[in-house]
């Protein structure tokens, strides 16, 4: 009878756990595409449509990232269409829920090769759910595809058994890492330290053709698609006017944002307990290899953020990512510290449910305090296990929690940034912007008005692009040189200045302007692009076509 009460019980836990997590990726699904998402598609997109050609398409995205999203946006398209709709962000979704499935998979493989099931189900199980119910401005930023990559050189290096295998397939997606994004580079650091506790000589192997495969991808690049250089280097120009060093004031700015962004992920809070927990499970100097590795990893995942000194929430992606997998591996080799762990997890995650549904006003007010509280508590928590994750190990057999509570405890860790109102951050850059569903329904009424092909010249943000869909045969789909240069004279000296003013005049296609006002300062351009502008359009109050704000949409002289 006790067997089958046992059976049952778990089944109805792991029935509990399934619908628990599959609920989070539910609501998940319910939020729009982050703005940079629908800036990256719109660009694609609207000028695709105009017979540009995507390896020479600008939309502040290197080459790996616009052939990774042009994938996924050609599938959803074919099962949809074009219009940017509810149901086009779930078709995307669920397109990119397929690749980490199978991702996580290879993952649950390699791990379980090396490390034994427990580990593999812990790890790839925090790495799955984390990537599943991603934080809308993380989804499908350069940032989380990075990451996505780095999880999949861990699988492909460790899934094989012969090491020279692994090293092979995981190359070439070590590769990825740092081809779509540069700064995420050291995310791919990450995933061969990784490779490195469980095997080193396949970390070694692995480190080799990840070294060969970045060398053919640089080669390539700079032979054949040199622009990609160019505004590469124009890009961190207009970031940063000189290269960025170690300095005090920015070492501030990261201490300060990534404790806002743990109160938006609460994981990040107890995943320095959960790291000492698994490190305390070995002895003598094993112990504190372990404890350097595990702090390596940690600062190499905040690397991005502070190499590009912007302090964006989706900048932390490899650290909420790095921070669930371990989390997951310590639930599944510390038995005994199944019970605090989970407990800190949801209490935390309780207290972060709070704050962000006050309003933005208060959170910004009180960031540096509650900031702090977040910060001390992780630490107050890594001390303890430091010292009591021992004592928990020979504690109570009810302190091993089964497997689906943990499901749980990280779903509800998971769930604070994904819930519909609640905010990007909690008051950092883009703290007043909510989880929402699409509202591009203006924005496809007006391209209906104009004709959904007529050709048009965006000097807008490229979500507005995006809502539009009307084509464009400027390779700048989404202004950025001449918007910037506006503002910052230093760039009018750039490459990328001189090429995004030929679209004004050599590109004669344009029976429509479309101005984002308060994002493309018209009044501040230069009188060369205001007198370009005019000569083409006719911006007369009397001659605008009704647009919802912000938008001003000219149409063509003659």
């Amino acid at each position: 009878m006790d067997t089958v009460q046992g059976k049952r019980a778990r089944t109805a836990g792991a029935a509990l756990g399934a619908v628990v997590a599959l609920a989070a990726i539910a609501v998940d699904c319910l939020a729009d595409l982050n703005g940079d998402v629908r800036y990256a598609l719109g660009g694609l997109e609207t000028a695709g449509r105009g017979g540009v050609s995507i390896w020479d398409i600008f939309v502040s995205r290197p080459l790996a990232y616009k052939l990774f999203m042009a994938a996924l946006d050609q599938g959803r398209m074919l099962i949809v269409g074009r219009s940017p709709s509810n149901a086009a962000n779930l078709v995307l979704r669920l397109e990119t829920y397929v690749l980490v499935i199978a991702v996580i998979a290879l993952l649950f493989v390699g791990v379980r090769r090396l490390a034994g099931p427990r580990a593999a189900a812990g790890i790839a199980g925090g790495t799955g759910l984390i990537l599943l119910i991603a934080p809308p401005w993380h989804f499908l930023e350069p940032d989380w595809v990075g990451a996505l990559a780095a999880v999949l050189t861990v699988a492909a290096a460790c899934a094989p058994r012969r090491r020279w295998v692994g090293a092979l397939l995981a190359g070439p997606a070590a590769m990825l890492v740092v081809a779509v994004k540069a700064s995420t580079f050291p995310i791919a650091l990450i995933a061969l330290l990784v490779i490195f506790v469980f095997d080193r000589r396949r970390a070694a192997w692995t480190a080799l053709s990840a070294v060969l495969w970045v060398a053919v991808w640089y080669v390539l690049t700079k032979h054949y698609q040199p622009w990609e250089w160019t505004w590469l280097s124009d890009l961190a120009n207009l970031v940063h006017s000189k290269p960025q060093g170690i300095h005090i004031a920015d070492l501030r700015k990261l201490r300060f944002a990534i404790g806002d962004a743990s109160v938006l992920s609460p994981v990040l809070v107890v995943a320095p307990a959960a790291a000492v927990a698994v490190v305390r499970r070995e002895t003598g100097r094993r112990r504190w290899v372990g404890l350097a590795i595990a702090v390596v990893a940690g600062g190499l995942s905040l690397a991005p953020a502070y190499g590009q000194a912007e302090w964006f929430n989706y900048h932390f992606t490899s650290t909420v990512v790095l921070a669930a997998a371990v989390w997951g591996a310590a639930f599944a080799l510390c038995p005994g510290f199944r019970l605090p762990l989970a407990a800190a997890t949801v209490l935390v995650s309780a207290v972060s449910l709070v704050l962000l549904s006050r309003p933005a006003d208060w959170r910004l007010a009180h960031a540096g305090p509650v900031v702090w509280a977040y910060q001390l508590t992780a630490l107050a928590l890594a001390v303890a296990a430091w010292f009591l994750a021992g004592r928990f190990s020979a504690g109570p057999a009810w302190f091993a929690l089964p497997w689906f509570a943990g499901v749980v405890a990280l779903c509800v860790a998971l769930l604070p940034p994904v819930l519909p109102t609640f905010p990007y951050a909690f008051s950092s850059y883009d703290y007043t912007i909510e989880v929402g569903r699409s509202s591009n329904a203006a924005l496809i009424d007006l391209s209906k008005r104009l004709g959904p092909d007529t050709p048009v010249l965006y000097l807008t943000y490229g979500t507005f692009n995006y809502g539009m869909g009307n084509p464009t045969t400027c390779r700048y789909p989404s202004p950025l040189w001449i918007q910037r240069g506006a503002v910052v004279p230093r760039l009018r000296s750039r490459p990328s200045y001189a090429d995004n003013l030929r679209c004004l005049t050599q590109d004669q296609n344009a029976k429509y302007l479309i101005i984002h006002n308060g994002w493309f300062y018209l009044q501040w351009s230069t009188r060369q692009v205001r007198t370009l502008l005019d000569e083409r359009f006719d911006c007369s109050p009397a001659a605008q076509i009704p647009a919802p704000a912000p938008l001003t949409v000219c149409p063509a002289r003659g």
